[in-house]
């Protein structure tokens, strides 16, 4: 017998109104925690969203989609750097209107999740909790804080997964097929890792056992061309404007590292998952990895073969919902093509970050699978063992659930009061009361400011030659001419992270040292100096 919350094979009931609020309190409450992790620092920044903020700025000078050193934005897809241009065109500050879409994102990711599985799983307990481990997940939290594409890209990647499951398996109308390859395709476009989206609804089409083998080839044909061409138009204005697909990534490859580093790396990233703030010092938090693991992998094990602890004796046993088939199709497609991609050509190591889309997949598939284990038929139980497998699992989930709480609190509280320390000179917020801000401007300049990255080091004068500096399209340009009309560099050398120390460039020939204060320097740079 069905509870409540299932309804009959292929088809799901609504589920209960109280269920479908709590969900809604938990995203809200999800997207809350962002905007106020971002409350007192701003958004958090990296090179990579320089160049993409870069990129939508330039676009709104006039300038086309070209970053800061003013080379085409090919290293990533445009859609987010579109996305920041249309909000600064109607009067937002980019870097806050990243902010609160982010926000936005995280909320509605766990949204839709939580709705997906309380129409699937018949436990309401294990929709909240498939909803907590989403909500409170430290490595999604700590990117929904970035100015970065992972939120956007998940809740697409998710948008898909939904849209797709639904054709297969619920309702197969051409609107679910449509939506499912419109999803796909806006998350490839926001980041390069949605092809596996793509990828993977093509093979879950044609390999459809529910279809004939020409309506396959049709249902994956049409879901292709949809989700395929926002990709191919990029990829095309890609090879158009610089000769290659995605850039030239020669500065990334790292030949000495092979596909087994990447295992090595990903381990190690997944074990911050379990286990919330294990870190790189991993080993010492062992006991706590197993103890958190090990309910997922008996309940794995035990729902695959679920004669073996009763006797050989299966009574109708139920089989998962199939949304965790297509789940974890999309996480196995995703991590091969990382792999392919990141972990062996690129060289990479493969860190949270980059495994963070399969993160609410896997916690889906879980919750459906944990569904199918509770709702596994009496006859033939062993009274000892399935009690014993229950407060194992009860115990795991709390105690991730625990170390995810406590990491964010701690993380929240941090970025609060001094911002993102490893990206620090990224964002002037963090020098807000520094001495050198105070000498050179008085006031904070928007949200962006210096930075000791090399890369981004260099100003671009108007009144300088083209090409005398690298545009870091900043007010600070504007700052340097009212400082030096050739040109000055503002460099932050007390820093958490540092690449080069001020030492380094004022050695660089035609740049002088002009003032020194307690936590950054003044230095000038004229038309004839040249990157160290």
């Amino acid at each position: 017998m069905l509870k409540k919350g299932q309804g009959p094979a292929g088809a799901a009931a609504r589920p209960s109104r109280s269920l479908e609020l709590l969900v809604g309190a938990l995203a809200v409450a999800g997207g809350l925690h962002v905007l106020l992790r971002t409350s007192g620092r701003g958004v958090a920044l990296s090179a990579d969203s320089l160049a993409m903020w870069s990129a939508s700025a330039n676009l709104l000078a006039g300038e086309g989609l070209v970053d800061f050193a003013g080379d085409p934005l090919t290293l990533w897809p445009p859609l987010f750097s579109l996305v920041l241009a249309a909000a600064s065109w109607s009067g937002l500050d980019p870097f806050e209107a990243g902010r609160w879409l982010n926000a936005a994102a995280f909320a509605a990711t766990v949204l839709l999740t939580g709705l997906w599985l309380a129409k699937l799983v018949r436990s309401p307990a294990i929709v909240i909790g498939g909803v907590l481990a989403v909500v409170v997940s430290y490595p999604l939290n700590r990117y929904a804080a970035y100015l970065l594409t992972e939120p956007l890209t998940i809740l697409f990647m998710m948008g898909a997964l939904f849209h797709l499951d639904r054709f297969l398996h619920r309702r197969p109308e051409t609107s679910a097929l449509l939506g499912a390859g419109a999803f796909a395709g806006l998350s490839a476009a926001t980041r390069y890792a949605g092809v596996a989206t793509i990828v993977a609804g093509v093979v879950a089409l044609l390999f459809n056992r529910g279809a004939r083998l020409g309506d396959r080839l049709r249902h994956a044909l049409a879901f292709g061309a949809v989700s395929s061409a926002p990709l191919a138009a990029a990829l095309a204005r890609n090879w158009a404007v610089s000769g290659t697909m995605t850039g030239d990534r020669a500065d990334f490859l790292l030949p000495e590292r092979g596909v087994l580093d990447g295992v090595v790396s990903a381990a190690r990233a997944l074990s911050t998952w379990v286990v919330p703030g294990a870190g790189p010092e991993w080993l010492d938090y062992l006991p706590w990895i197993v103890a958190a693991a090990a309910p997922f992998v008996v309940a794995a094990v035990l729902v695959a073969f679920p004669g073996a602890w009763r006797g050989g004796r299966v009574a109708a046993v139920p089989a998962p919902d199939p949304a965790a088939r297509t789940c974890l199709l999309f996480s196995t497609v995703y991590v091969v093509v990382l792999f392919a991609t990141v972990g062996s050509y690129v060289g990479q190591m493969i860190d949270s970050r980059y495994l963070l889309p399969s993160f609410v997949p896997l916690v889906a598939a879980g919750s459906l699978l944990a569904d199918r284990f509770v709702g596994l038929p009496a006859r033939g139980r062993n009274a000892v063992l399935e009690p014993a497998v229950g407060v194992v699992a009860v115990a795991g989930f709390l105690i991730h659930l625990g170390f995810a709480m406590h990491k964010n609190i701690v993380l929240t509280a941090e970025w609060i009061h001094r911002g993102d320390a490893e990206w620090a000179a990224y964002n002037s917020n963090y020098w807000d009361g520094s001495e050198t801000l105070s000498h050179v401007a008085g006031k904070r300049l928007d949200s962006m400011v210096y930075s000791n990255h090399a890369s981004l080091l260099w100003y671009h004068d108007d009144a300088a030659p083209p090409g005398t500096y690298r545009n870091l399209p900043t007010k600070a340009s504007r700052l340097a001419r009212e400082l030096d009309s050739e040109g000055s560099i503002v460099w932050f050398d007390n820093l958490p992270v540092a690449e080069y120390d001020v030492a380094h460039i004022a050695a660089v020939p035609g740049v002088e040292a002009l003032a020194d204060w307690s936590d950054g320097n003044l230095l000038r740079a004229s038309s004839g100096a040249s990157p160290p």
